[in-house]
């Protein structure tokens, strides 16, 4: 895979979950897909989710401690045949919260064009 490769299966991917469409991420991740949260009670890999049910639960999830969220710095680049990086800015507000500023780093994982992996990593900058 080249990073032209990467950014479609990125925007396909983005383009489902900011949208909050099961049937698009239907199409953009395989069935068996984990997402693999920062943190989360499944050790040593945060939360992990899965396939469309699991993403749309942690979209919403995601929904209910944000007031905003914004991705800023986005950098997708492909590594060998099958991984992304992805590094990004997330700025936002917690719901009933101080603003926050983190750093992030995404590993995702494709099968037959479609993410069957997604681990994040963040560093808090500020917040």
């Amino acid at each position: 895979m080249d990073d032209a490769a990467a950014l479609e299966v990125m925007k396909r991917f983005g383009k489902a979950f900011f949208k909050k469409d099961p049937a698009l991420l239907e199409a953009a991740i395989t069935e068996d897909a984990e997402w693999h949260q920062d943190s989360g009670p499944d050790a040593p890999h945060g939360r992990v989710l899965k396939g469309v049910t699991g993403f749309m639960e942690g979209i919403a999830d995601k929904d209910g401690h944000y007031e905003s969220q914004r991705f800023n710095d986005v950098v997708i680049k492909a590594m060998g045949e099958d991984q992304i990086v992805m590094t990004f800015l997330m700025e936002g507000k917690w719901k009933d919260g101080p603003a926050f500023s983190a750093r992030g780093i995404e590993l995702l994982t494709v099968r037959d064009g479609r993410i069957c992996k997604k681990d994040v990593f963040l560093k808090q900058v500020r917040g």
